[in-house]
């Protein structure tokens, strides 16, 4: 059975790592050379973890599966066929994990920011902060990418932090305990949080508010939402506020699965969060999926671990100290044992492909 896997971060090869080998014959669609995590590039940003902690190299990887992997971007579907830059990809079944892209929400000025949604542009930033040392660094989004970047700069450079939040609290997503126990913990370690503050423009050497004021700033980074990947974007299959819309086993047609980031997935009136946890744990069960339909059992449904009304996370706050967040539920202290957990977590994952 012919499987193409559209993506190799998280989602995709997590799914080729618990399904092969075996009965399935594998083809990744994966531009880069390696596989990534995402969760660590805040703590490379701030010179904690090092570029072989969140990296892992694609080639042996998919030797010891046994799977092909064609090093181009894939462009659209064709019936069952995966058109890519210079190859097509014949399959049986797809799976699309592609993840998300940097949404500027059409900000002016944008290039005149660093992001740290990708392992190139994180790397670009932390040759910034190494060779400029940048005095006043402004920091806009305050999800998990924002408020972990925020603590670690904090406590790795002598410098002023601003976290800049369109909403009235931080990490928005979150309960309002969590929210005030980050706020009052980044404060602690001198970072400055401006909410109710709407960015309009961001130039070399400041930031605009809609207000009309500025701030001055030597650095600019950019964590303040995700869109559809331009694959995704560009598929004509269901969706929901740009997502692909998948039913109850993850599939966006019979042959199409959609894992991560990309995919719009509620069951049962929960919605799955866009995180690692998640894609990870949808790519463990559509590989058993896969299997299951090899050897012509039934699908299983999939249940939602981390829902938008039921937060799971660890989030990182500078000093080798974390909390923990259950639902509604969040751990009053930071403390060392939990980043540890975290870290862990983070750097095992890394480990499996190596």
């Amino acid at each position: 059975m012919r499987v193409a896997v559209i993506g190799g971060g998280v989602g995709g090869a997590e799914l080729i790592r618990v399904a092969a080998p075996g009965p399935l014959e594998f083809t990744l669609i994966e531009p880069k050379r390696q596989i990534e995590m995402q969760a660590l590039y805040p703590e490379y940003l701030g010179g904690v973890a090092r570029l072989q902690d969140l990296a892992a190299p694609l080639k042996p990887f998919c030797e010891r599966t046994g799977t092909k992997h064609i090093q181009e971007k894939a462009l659209r579907l064709e019936g069952n066929t995966v058109v890519c830059e210079q190859s097509t990809v014949e399959f049986d079944y797809c799976v699309i994990a592609t993840g998300a892209a940097q949404n500027y929400f059409g900000i002016k000025g944008v290039e005149n920011t660093f992001s740290i949604n990708t392992l190139e542009e994180t790397k670009r930033a932390r040759r910034f902060v190494e060779d400029m040392n940048p005095e006043r660094i402004m920091i806009m989004g305050s999800g998990l990418t924002g408020v972990e970047a925020a603590a670690i700069l904090a406590e790795s450079m002598d410098a002023s932090i601003y976290v800049v939040e369109a909403k009235d609290r931080i990490l928005p997503p979150f309960s309002l305990q969590t929210s005030q126990l980050v706020e009052k913990e980044l404060s602690k370690r001198g970072v400055n949080i401006l909410t109710s503050t709407m960015v309009t423009e961001v130039k070399k050497d400041c930031i605009m508010f809609a207000d009309g004021s500025c701030l001055d700033c030597d650095m600019a980074i950019w964590t303040a939402g995700v869109k559809p990947s331009q694959f995704v974007a560009d598929l004509d299959l269901p969706k929901k506020n740009g997502w692909i819309l998948v039913d109850d086993y993850l599939r966006a047609k019979d042959n199409v699965f959609v894992i991560g980031d990309g995919a719009w997935i509620e069951i049962d009136g929960k919605l799955a969060t866009k995180t690692g946890l998640e894609a990870e744990r949808q790519a463990k069960h559509t590989a058993q999926n896969l299997l299951h339909l090899a050897e012509d059992k039934p699908l299983e449904k999939y249940a939602i671990r981390a829902s938008t009304d039921n937060q799971v996370a660890l989030i990182s706050l500078g000093c080798d100290c974390a909390v923990g967040v259950v639902g509604k539920v969040c751990i009053g202290v930071p403390t060392r044992l939990i980043y540890s957990v975290k870290s862990w977590i983070d750097k095992s994952f890394i480990k499996r492909f190596k």
